[in-house]
């Protein structure tokens, strides 16, 4: 039945640069990734203790890095469950299917809960061993499905409590122990379709202008070096419209930024659009604006929080730019989809001009802000593949 089955915390994603190609992971739809009991989506086994659930009626803070109003409360002792449809056609085609999820224990015992996709008939296809909740963190799961004659019916993405004890589920000693779960994800991880080239080589930053200085390649990355000298690294070319990939990684407190359609010189979040690359989750960062946040364009458009993985290890990233309207995709979920017009049209959000959104074509880059930030795998396609001159 199961195949390779890959688990992790986020921290597998750490580590020095692969020799392996790069991979893009393709968003596969769960509906409601929130346990938003008012927009629906998921099926709780009730008859098990299963239901939404609220932390802040609990008295847990509010965190939109790991959940967000209403969870997913499953007792770890009865084999509670929730569950979600998958379109069939989407993963029909079988192959590895990256699960990621936001994950806590409630209670004194230990909590642990199995994910599965199974097909229409129930029948499991997959499934992962068994993971252990504790504090709110972040996890990752690699299924990798086989190609199924039930799949075109559609699947479900299943999450089951297994209790604290042995494979079977036995109980811990405690009535209330319960796995809470928030912000599901799934997403096929593919090779970048025809039409890709690198942006960088690995080696050198050849193809890059600006503050070479800098920055500088340290394990196949491109690394700042903000106690040489701050400022932007730019492509030398120019792109108009364009999706850019890449895999970042910050350490805690961090602030960066990816430049588009912007000129050679001036801040790129004016001049240009900046596309923000931020530790969401640093306690200096807790007055974030939604402009602000990660993959926000900064002062024009907000995005979503909750799925970067921790600090110091790799994300991945694509920023789709065509025409007015700009997509930013983290580790497979759709952060921030805007139509530049839209967002203006009653001003911008910082309440400050930012003339560089009316720009129709420029130069990729890094806004450097005094952090260590690291980037690789960068390449790009585009999409128009017309020329522009240069705007300035």
């Amino acid at each position: 039945m199961n195949r390779v089955i890959t688990l992790f915390a986020a921290t597998l994603l750490s580590g020095g640069v692969s020799a392996s190609p790069p991979i893009t992971l393709v968003p596969v739809p769960v509906g409601n990734p929130e346990f938003d009991a008012a927009r629906g989506g998921w099926n709780l086994s009730e008859e098990t203790g299963a239901q939404y659930w609220s932390p802040a009626e609990h008295g847990l803070s509010a965190t939109e890095e790991w959940y967000q109003g209403e969870v997913a409360f499953l007792p770890s002792k009865s084999g509670a469950t929730a569950s979600m449809e998958i379109p069939g056609p989407m993963i029909a085609e079988g192959g590895v299917h990256r699960i990621a999820f936001a994950l806590a224990r409630w209670g004194p015992d230990r909590a642990r809960v199995r994910v599965s996709i199974e097909d229409a008939d129930g029948r499991t296809l997959v499934e992962s061993p068994p993971i252990e909740a504790g504090l709110w963190k972040r996890f990752f799961v690699d299924l990798d499905l086989p190609v199924a004659s039930k799949a075109e019916d559609g699947c479900r993405l299943v999450f089951r409590s297994t209790g604290g004890g042995g494979d079977k589920g036995e109980a811990g000693t405690g009535t209330e122990t319960a796995v809470l779960l928030d912000k599901v994800s799934i997403a096929r991880v593919a090779s970048d379709e025809p039409g890709f080239k690198p942006l960088f080589d690995g080696r050198t930053l050849e193809g890059w202008v600006g503050n070479t200085e800098g920055y500088g390649v340290e394990d196949g990355a491109i690394r700042t070096y903000p106690e040489r000298a701050g400022g932007d690294l730019r492509t030398a070319e120019q792109f108009d419209d364009f999706v850019f990939r890449f895999a970042f990684k910050i350490p805690p407190g961090a602030n960066n930024g990816i430049a588009i359609r912007a000129p050679l010189t001036g801040d790129a979040a004016y001049v240009g659009m900046e596309v923000q690359v931020i530790d969401n989750a640093a306690p200096g960062y807790a007055g974030l604006k939604p402009w602000q946040r990660h993959g926000s364009i900064y002062g024009i458009a907000p995005s979503l929080r909750g799925y970067q993985v921790p600090t110091g290890s790799w994300n991945q990233e694509e920023i789709r730019v065509d025409g007015r309207r700009v997509r930013v995709t983290l580790n497979g979920v759709v952060i921030m989809d805007v139509d530049l017009d839209e967002a203006v049209a009653n001003g911008t959000l910082s309440g400050v001009e930012h003339p560089g959104v009316d720009r129709r074509a420029g130069h990729l880059g890094f806004c450097g802000h005094g952090a260590v930030v690291h980037y690789k795998d960068l390449r790009v396609k585009r999409i128009s593949g017309a020329e522009r001159p240069d705007e300035g």
